[in-house]
């Protein structure tokens, strides 16, 4: 153990002394199990196909986002149509709202120009104030 430090000499052989204690012993349910995992994982068997076809798709997933992120960034130039298209079709939406207002008015002057307060009145009887403009 050739340290100088005790300290350090006493914990060495207690490491040593767990060590040839754990040889004699059986292995823990943890070692066994991963060593039965690692037996059926070797190249050739079904699940290591699984494991590495699942591995290349988050790969290859990986890339093909990263591709269009790329092509978003630097390449996609139908953005600045589609803005174009809704600022043409607003324009176009506003001219014809106005033309309806404007339609809508000369709908209201022509009935406004037929309106005949008299015919509103009962027979033989006086015109009503809120009948008069």
């Amino acid at each position: 153990f050739g340290s100088s430090c005790p300290w350090c000499a006493s914990s060495q052989f207690v490491l040593w002394a767990m060590a040839a204690q754990l040889e004699g012993s059986k292995p823990s349910f943890v070692s066994r199990l991963s060593t039965g995992l690692f037996s059926r994982l070797k190249v050739g068997t079904p699940l290591y196909s699984l494991g590495y076809g699942v591995a290349g798709g988050i790969l290859l997933s990986g890339l093909v986002l990263a591709g269009r992120t790329l092509h978003v960034a630097f390449f996609d130039h139908d953005y600045y149509k589609l803005q174009s298209r809704k600022r043409y079709y607003e324009k176009q939406l506003l001219f014809t709202r106005e033309q309806e207002e404007s339609a809508s008015a000369h709908y209201i002057a022509a009935l406004a120009s037929e309106y005949d307060p008299v015919a509103t009145r009962m027979p033989f009887k006086p015109l009503d104030p809120k009948y008069r403009f």
